[in-house]
């Protein structure tokens, strides 16, 4: 389940506003214009935050309402509402129990099934969704200065907000006020407590504990023992993980972090988390006790680990100003993260770091302003934002061109073979890196693109620039031309032949020759035309596919399953993920299973794959592979800069 859209009526500075959230939202604006408000307003929905009696917009009467629009509701939220996990965790208990008995197992399977399918039906009629019919569920709380407040699904159902919560996707809250005081009081709810007691939920319903063989009761504290003997393996376990991130954020390894369990457990677990310096061994600090810097980056730490541990608790995080306190790189590492958790949960978050804004997408960038104490919209367009992104003309033009790429494996291999081409043509061997800045956009939709790309169109700036993009699953003209309409409608009027398409859904199809193959890994020809034949055959049906928007084949379904890295990387699945892909998707023997192996071996045994790679062919076989496509796009562009 998904939050949509949300809409906020009366509420402090807020008359109306309806705000599209997307994955990675982010609310841009000047101090005290209403960001805060946005993220307040989901906190008063979820119970999180009160509403005081100055909250109501310039004193009105009127009840303040909150409505969020949820869709793509699946099975597994309706199965969170009546705690499917724990049903299947107690059946799985009691055929452990009887682990011999078939039938025993059978029959508690098919009992697990008809309670669900009862229990299923059940939640639809109480919150009145229609599921699977209808996937978009519409929730309105109000509160009255009366200090009422009311639940409503779909404008007509009244439902409690303690049955409500059991069904939408929790909220997490890492709030702007980090400082000391505001954190310290045991058993309040910090912005460390809460994002610790997240990472150790893990798999909580699924987690087992190893029961001793004894005649009799356990005792209430044998009991008590053995959970807090389990939880303090996780937190063993978590603290060599935030040791390892926290000391990359500080530059040192001097401090160690250990997560700690509260001694007052009461089946309630409360988690603390201090600092050991290597130097004075046994001295502890409360990481809550420490300055807002270290706690920032303790944050970061914290986050880092949660993707390590791949969560799937499908929460929505409300973050303000993610980057305070954080130095520019960390900023970085910070909305990488964020990012990465993003495509499994929901990040809303307000901010002024041009670094942040710059990796999200236009679309997904909220301005606000504020005239005569109320709040409003205002269009996201590039001029609003670039005053917020700070971009400063001497930041792209210390070259003689510039060229955009998506990401760092593409800059990485046009550098490289923009150096072997300046080579052939007697120029300089360092060509790239003199003469050329190469702006990584992480996507051409983000608004570091569009920034950089109106600069480069002042009257003032007579630098060339160019874009190099794959395909992305479209046709050359289509991707061309939908990427100019972009433009145009972002102010920029970027020419035709500025565009340099390459024809491959992504990079990593240029690597793929088997003649590449071949000079490169030591693959025999057999080898080589068995791995190529064997992927693109499937790679190419898929792709037309998709070009063609007919049949089963999304561009989900396709970066899931066909997407050339595959032949690469296990794209971080499990094994088991990566076999079921080959079965159901390439139809694969066990050869073939071998030989990618081998090639994945090959690739990461490399520190930088893509230079190794590059650096073991010489600039004549490279022409008469597929990588000729490359070459060809790049030498055109040097030409030009040469020219020039």
């Amino acid at each position: 389940m998904r939050l949509s859209y949300l809409e906020i009526k009366n509420y402090k500075s807020v008359d109306y506003l309806r705000i599209h959230i997307d994955s990675l939202t982010a609310i841009v604006g000047k101090n005290n214009f209403g960001k805060s408000t946005i993220l307040d307003a989901i906190q008063c929905f979820y119970g999180e935050k009160a509403i005081e009696s100055d909250n109501f917009h310039l004193g009105t009467d009127e009840d303040i309402e909150v409505t969020i629009i949820f869709d793509e509701i699946s099975d597994y939220d309706i199965e969170r509402c009546f705690g499917y996990k724990t049903m299947v965790a107690k059946t799985n208990l009691k055929i452990k129990e009887r682990i011999e008995d078939g039938e025993f197992a059978k029959k508690q399977l098919e009992k697990l099934k008809s309670d669900r399918d009862k229990k299923f039906i059940e939640v639809n009629e109480k919150y009145n969704i229609d599921y699977p019919n209808k996937c978009t569920i519409t929730v309105t709380f109000s509160y009255s200065k009366k200090g009422k407040g009311t639940y409503k699904i779909n404008e007509n159902t009244n439902i409690a907000k303690s049955d409500l919560l059991k069904f939408l996707p929790p909220i997490k809250v890492i709030s702007a006020i980090r400082t000391p005081d505001k954190e310290t009081t045991a058993g309040t709810k910090s912005n460390l407590k809460e994002l610790i007691s997240l990472l150790q939920s893990e798999n909580d319903s699924e987690d087992y504990i190893e029961m001793p063989k004894i005649d009799g009761k356990l005792s209430y504290g044998e009991i008590k023992t053995l959970i807090s003997k389990k939880e303090e393996e996780k937190c063993k376990y978590l603290s060599e993980d935030l040791t390892k991130n926290f000391q990359n954020a500080i530059n040192t390894d001097s401090l160690l972090v250990k997560v700690k369990i509260d001694n007052s457990f009461k089946f309630d677990f409360k988690y603390k988390t201090v600092l050991e310096d290597k130097d004075v061994p046994g001295r502890e600090i409360d990481i809550l006790s420490c300055g807002t810097g270290l706690q920032s980056m303790m944050i970061l730490s914290i986050l880092q680990s949660y993707i390590k541990l791949k969560k799937d608790d499908d929460f929505i995080l409300l973050i303000e100003e993610p980057e305070v306190y954080l130095h520019p790189s960390l900023q970085r590492k910070m909305i990488s993260t964020l990012l990465k958790i993003s495509e499994k949960n929901q990040i809303i978050l307000t901010t002024h770091s041009p670094i942040i804004i710059s990796k999200i997408d236009k679309g997904n960038i909220h301005c606000v302003n504020k005239d005569k104490g109320v709040t409003f919209m205002v269009e996201a367009s590039v001029e609003n934002i670039v005053q917020e992104l700070g971009v400063q003309i001497s930041d792209i033009l210390n070259k003689q061109a510039v060229i955009f790429v998506e990401g760092k494996d593409d800059s990485r291999l046009f550098s490289l073979l923009i150096n072997k081409i300046a080579k052939q043509k007697g120029l300089e061997t360092n060509f790239a890196e003199k003469y050329i800045d190469m702006i990584q956009t992480d996507g051409f939709d983000k608004m570091s693109f569009y920034a950089n790309a109106q600069i480069l169109h002042k009257d003032a700036v007579k630098t060339p620039y160019w874009v190099i993009t794959d395909s992305d699953g479209e046709y050359i003209e289509d991707r061309k031309k939908d990427l100019m309409e972009k433009g145009k409608a972002n102010g920029l009027n970027i020419r035709e032949e500025q565009f340099k398409i390459l024809s491959e859904y992504a990079i990593e199809s240029y690597f793929l020759a088997p003649i590449l193959l071949e000079h490169v890994f030591g693959f025999n020809e057999k080898e080589s035309t068995l791995l190529h034949d064997t992927y693109f055959q499937k790679y190419e049906e898929a792709l037309y596919s998709l070009r063609q928007g007919k049949g089963i084949i999304n561009k989900k379904t396709f970066r899931n399953n066909y997407k050339p890295k595959i032949m690469f990387s296990n794209l971080d699945k499990p094994e088991e993920i990566i076999e079921l892909i080959l079965n159901k998707y390439y139809y694969t023997d066990v050869e073939f299973k071998r030989l990618r192996k081998k090639l994945i071996e090959e690739w990461n045994n490399q520190s930088d794959p893509i230079g190794y790679f590059i650096d073991q062919l010489d600039y004549s076989v490279l022409v008469n592979s597929k990588m000729n496509e490359v070459i060809c796009h790049l030498d055109e562009i040097i030409g030009s800069i040469v020219g020039k």
